[in-house]
């Protein structure tokens, strides 16, 4: 007879990591076609602080911008792992701050239709919705 036993697998912090930055860069870039194409929302973005003008978001912009910008998350994550016991803490509140912050840019400026408003404000909120349980998944916490 034959003892069976369950292995458990463990998924490291880096593969966890990378599918999150995959899943919100895929999870972007379809929110961007069924709000602009799909829709036919014309995703515009301010044009800076204050402005009343805007340009377009055009899918690469999007594609790159949160590959760039979740990729700095985990280095910030990644180097508060090396200087803290408490990185899990101190990323998820960056992160969270960093969420919030963005939001205002999509709620806040002159010049974009209800649509574009409401497209603008999913994309950053499904970006951090992926991100930031991935990355805190397996993240030191002292």
């Amino acid at each position: 007879m034959s003892a069976s036993h369950s292995a458990t697998r463990t998924v490291s912090p880096v593969r966890t990591r990378a599918l999150a930055v995959v899943g919100a860069v895929v999870l972007a870039a379809l929110i961007w076609v069924l709000a602009d194409p799909v829709l036919g929302v014309d995703l515009r973005t301010p044009d800076g602080p204050g402005s009343t003008t805007t340009s377009e978001l055009a899918l690469p912009v999007v594609i790159v911008s949160v590959a760039v910008l979740s990729l700095v998350g985990w280095g910030l994550l990644a180097l508060l792992e090396r200087l803290t016991g408490r990185a899990r803490t101190v990323w998820s509140a960056i992160a969270c701050a960093v969420v919030v912050l963005s939001l205002f840019a999509p709620l806040f400026s002159a010049g974009l239709s209800g649509g574009n408003r409401v497209a603008l404000v999913c994309l950053h909120l499904a970006v951090g919705a992926v991100l930031i349980p991935a990355y805190r998944k397996d993240a030191r916490q002292g």
